[in-house]
């Protein structure tokens, strides 16, 4: 009796291997090790700006892979399918809500999440400027962002006082009481709305 050790295949492709015993040939066939893949990194977080990243894909030298997207803002732009190891190259647009959002591409059969961030919050204050008179008044200050952005009201002089609008998210409005100036002279005080200054100038 003639034993054999056979070693494992690492290649995906089959072999044939012989032995010769008592000047008589014995084949042995080995089938091929299936294909495995894995992916560096295996996600991505990406800021709201456009750009582009890449992803290596590594396997066995002949196996095959592909590569798609399922969301309309990622974009392949190399390596759009390959055999063996290699990398997936892709761009993702701009985002312009202040939502993060997520989108995946499969690759080689497995899934790839690209998490992007929100873009930033940006406040128009209106006006920025508020005139009253010398007896005791009221004022307000409107603010328009996106849905999703916070904000406060601050005032930095105690004869003006906000009454409503101390906080709030998304559209706003901010009241001000003004209290009558008894000085014999004009002031200004000034309000913090959304991070930006609203002077008060009081008759």
């Amino acid at each position: 009796t003639v034993s054999l050790s056979v070693g494992a295949n690492a290649s995906t492709s089959a072999r044939t291997g012989t032995v010769t015993i008592a000047g008589q040939t014995f084949t042995v066939s080995q089938a091929g090790a299936s294909c495995a893949y894995s992916l560096v990194p295996t996600s991505s977080s990406v800021s709201a700006a456009s750009g582009s990243a890449s992803v290596e894909v590594t396997t066995a030298a002949g196996c095959t892979w592909t590569a798609v997207s399922a969301a309309p803002w990622l974009s392949i732009i190399d390596g759009i399918s390959g055999t063996g190891s290699g990398r997936v190259s892709y761009e993702f647009a701009a985002n312009t809500d202040v939502a993060a959002r997520s989108g995946s591409l499969t690759i080689a059969g497995l899934p790839f999440t690209v998490t992007q961030a929100g873009a930033a919050c940006t406040y128009v204050v209106s006006p920025l400027t508020v005139s009253a008179p010398t007896a005791a008044s009221s004022s307000s200050v409107s603010v328009t962002t996106p849905s999703a952005c916070s904000w406060t009201a601050t005032s930095a002089v105690p004869w003006v006082t906000i009454t409503a609008g101390a906080a709030g998210s998304g559209n706003g409005t901010v009241s001000l009481a003004i209290a009558q100036n008894t000085s014999g002279s004009p002031r200004s005080g000034t309000v913090t709305v959304a991070s930006q200054a609203v002077t008060v100038n009081q008759q």
